[in-house]
């Protein structure tokens, strides 16, 4: 009876490790492209991803988009009834990603777009777009958010130039006005302040970067010439705003008449006149989203 006991007791102990080990995790349904979900404007879906895998496959797909990695690939398919601008959005995903669109079978040749975080595109009406959506670091995916949403307005933007400004006794000069911006992405306010002495042409630049949120602000500019000191007496101000969105860039330039006065004190003693640094081509996210930064 004892020996029966000792025997049943070493079974159970044996036997107890294969009881208790967990199931395998295995990858999410739409790991492949056969399996992607369907999309619907509006949605918002929330996935684990962390389980989810990558192949040979995914890194030739992304040759032309030059993401650092295809980690934790996942498929969506968004099929328009009618013609349309939207966004994909996974920017508030809790790992860092983005997202290759292709129309049609995904090929080389039907991406359409891709970049990270944040991708838009004009959609066809019963043209079926298939997204794969990835990890682009050593990361293996994470709590994936994903919107599809209809495209922003286009950015609005005006300007506008004070009609006096100043003149410091060291020899810069301010002027100032307002502005305001709204749906735009990448913003800048830049200018230029001319003025005649005698046969001296006095100029100088300033460039500044803005918010836009829709609100109306005030600006105002520090200019030194590199020719010569800016004095009171009637100038030539001119200023430009740009804001670019997902789509489209907007632009609003003013242009006036300024009249310097004195202003006490020194603080606008001349220096070297700082570097302007400012966006050359500003163009909207659908003409830079063809690729990664960098690759």
């Amino acid at each position: 009876m004892r020996a029966r006991l000792f025997i049943a007791a070493i079974l159970a102990v044996t036997l107890l490790p294969l009881a208790a080990a967990p199931a395998s995790a295995a990858p999410p349904g739409n790991d492949e492209l056969a399996g992607a979900v369907v999309l619907k404007l509006g949605d918002r879906v929330v996935q684990n991803t962390s389980q989810a895998t990558t192949n040979a496959q995914d890194a030739a797909l992304n040759e032309e988009c030059g993401a650092p990695a295809t980690n934790a690939s996942v498929w969506y398919k968004y099929t328009p009834a009618v013609g349309r601008r939207v966004v994909l959005d996974m920017t508030t995903s809790n790992y860092s990603g983005g997202m290759l669109v292709f129309r049609g079978a995904p090929t080389t040749n039907s991406l359409v777009a891709c970049g990270p975080g944040l991708v838009g595109l004009s959609v066809a009406a019963g043209k079926t777009y298939n997204i794969m959506v990835i990890s682009d670091t050593d990361v293996n995916g994470g709590r994936l958010v994903l919107s599809l949403k209809q495209a922003p307005p286009p950015p609005r933007v005006h300007v506008t130039i004070a009609r006096r400004g100043l003149a410091f006794r060291g020899g810069a000069a301010r002027i100032h006005g307002t502005y305001s911006c709204a749906h735009g992405d990448f913003t800048e306010l830049f200018g230029t302040l001319f003025q005649r002495a005698g046969r001296l042409k006095i100029s100088a630049e300033f460039y500044k970067e803005i918010r836009c949120n829709g609100r109306r602000h005030k600006w105002k500019a520090r200019l030194v010439s590199p020719i010569a000191t800016y004095a009171r007496g009637r100038a030539r101000a001119k200023v430009t705003i740009n804001a670019c969105g997902i789509f489209q860039c907007r632009q609003d330039k003013a242009r006036r008449r300024v009249h310097l006065v004195s202003a006490g004190g020194r603080s606008g003693q001349r220096s070297v006149p700082p570097s302007i640094s400012r966006m050359e081509h500003p163009r909207p996210l659908v003409e830079r989203q063809r690729h990664w930064s960098g690759s």
